[in-house]
């Protein structure tokens, strides 16, 4: 019986294929400085990862001070220091050493540079951005738009140049390309709406200190206005439970050791950035990556077991079972079955 159970195997396993685990996604998320910071894509992050499909994901921050999509750049940008990077500069980097599944960009609030609105300026922030879509997708990975926050929030009077209503042009285009297709997520009213509450409930709020750069309690604000497109985009659920405190600390710790190590990777021309470790020295299991959703923060991820990522090992293992049990059927020796 027990050669005859070993022949049947590979006829099992023929007839029905094992599944191989489904590809594991790798997010890239691409922006300025306010992504850079960390906070908003950290928690962005923390909720991906509250849900089982992105749980092992790998999420990289690839964000960088200054940069643009448009490749406009001021003069005396910097005091005179460099010129604003431009990420079509690293694109190509990018995308053939982290091979993502899915580019999460962010542009905008520099690409116009604070000025007036310019016609020039607006072609080249579109060009830049439909340049950006159709490498990531021609890459194979799928590609959402972030819309760029606001502009002296709390101090719209010391607006002069109007620069706030530029970025809202900008937002409005990228809102406009959903028309054709495109994934885009509007944080700018949900982000309005929050900011007026809280200054309502706390007149002393204040957003950004200097009109550009959010504080947390900005970039929570973010989070949760970019959280939910983003949501449905990947068909999953639209609440999420941010973490807080030491859980968000160590998550926040874990997001910045991989932007560093990825941007030294794939290389930049933005001075003033730490070096990161080498990507081989990285973690393999995400860490402190989940919230009470799911495993405590900085536990590692427990190993799924064989039936979890093979399935149809339990199918083989029961047709296994019955055929032996079938042949002990028809080959009956003493009943051992007792009475």
């Amino acid at each position: 019986m027990g050669m005859s159970i070993i022949r049947i195997i590979p006829v099992l396993l023929a007839l029905f294929p094992a599944q191989s685990p489904a590809a594991v996604p790798r997010i890239a998320i691409l922006g300025d400085s306010i992504p850079y910071a960390g906070y908003w894509p950290a928690l962005l992050e923390s909720g991906l990862r509250q849900n089982s499909a992105y749980r092992n994901a790998e999420i990289v921050n690839f964000s960088l001070p200054s940069e643009t999509a448009s490749g406009l750049s001021e003069p005396g940008h910097a005091q005179g220091a460099f010129p604003r990077p431009c990420i079509h500069d690293r694109l190509d980097a990018i995308l053939s050493r982290y091979k993502p599944t899915l580019v999460i960009a962010c542009y905008g609030m520099n690409d116009g540079m604070m000025q007036p609105f310019s016609k020039a300026n607006f072609q080249a922030y579109q060009k830049g951005m439909e340049r950006l879509k159709a490498k990531a997708e021609s890459a194979k990975a799928r590609f959402i738009a972030v819309t760029p926050p606001l502009y002296m929030a709390d101090t719209p009077e010391k607006d002069s140049a109007r620069y706030n209503a530029v970025l809202d042009i900008y937002a409005g285009w990228l809102n406009g390309q959903k028309n054709k297709g495109w994934l885009v997520a509007d944080m700018r009213p949900g982000l309005s709406r929050q900011i007026r509450t809280a200054k309502e409930k706390n007149p002393g709020f204040i957003y950004a200190p200097d009109g550009v750069h959010p504080g947390p309690e900005g970039h929570l604000m973010i989070a949760r206005s970019v959280w939910p497109a983003v949501a449905s985009f990947l068909n999953l659920p639209p609440d999420v439970r941010f973490p807080e405190g030491d859980a968000f600390r160590k998550i926040l710790e874990r997001h910045n050791l991989f932007k560093l190590a990825w941007l030294t990777e794939t290389g930049h021309k933005r001075p003033g950035i730490p070096a990161g470790v080498p990507i081989a020295k990285l973690p393999r299991i995400p860490e402190g990556a989940s919230t009470k959703a799911g495993p405590e923060a900085g536990a590692a991820l427990k190993p799924r077991c064989l039936k979890d990522t093979v399935p149809i090992v339990d199918f083989i293992l029961d047709a296994v079972r019955q055929t032996g049990a079938s042949m002990l059927r028809e080959n009956k020796g003493p009943d051992r079955t007792g009475s």
